[in-house]
């Protein structure tokens, strides 16, 4: 059995995709995998499947959800205690897990290897974490927390690519992230260093130059202090070179 979250929400078995229903049986077993192996409350549940006041049917439809989720998840453990539902599961089995563990791992690992294992965490992604929610506060705070951590996952595989003198490596990430998330200043800043370092230093700079138009347009600042400096410096070796 496989469980994914970065992306849509889904299980497979042997590689089939599996029938969940609903969103809202997919939110809870959202919430069950985020918190696998430990008792996950129903007012828990609760969170994560509506926004706002809950109707007064909900805990039974989450009971619900779970009698269901039970029956189609073909041998994956939903037991029942008094704390709560709890989903056992291999973490490694469940994408979101994996990648925080990968992530983690390569903190304490050296340039290359440390690149290599967050290269293996991000192409876990296949969309919006959680499928872009649209759940409960539970699930909108953890996928936000997803995401955030997507995107120090990109910033720090591009810092050790970069050191590693492998720019090539790491563009298709950095250009991803930087078209979802155009205001990320430090993301846009290592992004024009790779641009330059592989030889395209018009686009570089006229990134900047978008990025720049785009910060006053939209949130009425200039750029940070970072930006700026690495557009001068960029802008100073092309001078020097030309």
């Amino acid at each position: 059995m496989e469980f994914r979250l970065l992306g849509s929400i889904d299980a497979y078995a042997g590689g089939r995709r599996l029938e969940l229903g609903p969103r809202k049986r997919r939110y809870v077993l959202a919430a069950l995998l985020l918190d696998l192996n430990r008792p996950v409350p129903v007012e828990r549940l609760i969170d994560a499947v509506w926004e706002g006041d809950p109707p007064d049917s909900a805990r039974m439809t989450v009971q619900g959800h779970v009698y269901r989720l039970r029956r189609v998840l073909e041998g994956t453990r939903v037991e029942t205690g008094p704390s709560g539902y709890v989903l056992r599961a291999d973490p490694e089995r469940v994408d979101a897990l994996r990648f925080q563990r990968l992530v983690d791992g390569s903190a304490g690992q050296g340039d290359e290897a440390g690149a290599d294992l967050l290269e293996e965490a991000l192409r876990l992604w296949q969309g919006p974490a959680l499928g872009g929610s649209g759940g409960g506060k539970t699930l909108e705070v953890a996928a936000v927390a997803l995401e955030e951590t997507r995107l120090r996952a990109v910033e720090e595989l591009a810092r050790r690519r970069l050191r590693l003198g492998r720019p090539e490596r790491v563009l298709p990430q950095l250009r991803a992230i930087v078209t979802a998330a155009p205001h990320q200043e430090r993301l846009v800043s290592l992004l024009m260093t790779a641009l330059y370092r592989v030889g395209r230093q018009a686009e570089a700079l006229e990134l900047y130059e978008r990025t720049r138009r785009l910060l006053a347009e939209q949130l009425g600042v200039d750029p940070g202090h970072e930006l700026r400096a690495t557009f001068e410096s960029l802008l100073a070796a092309r001078t020097a070179g030309s």
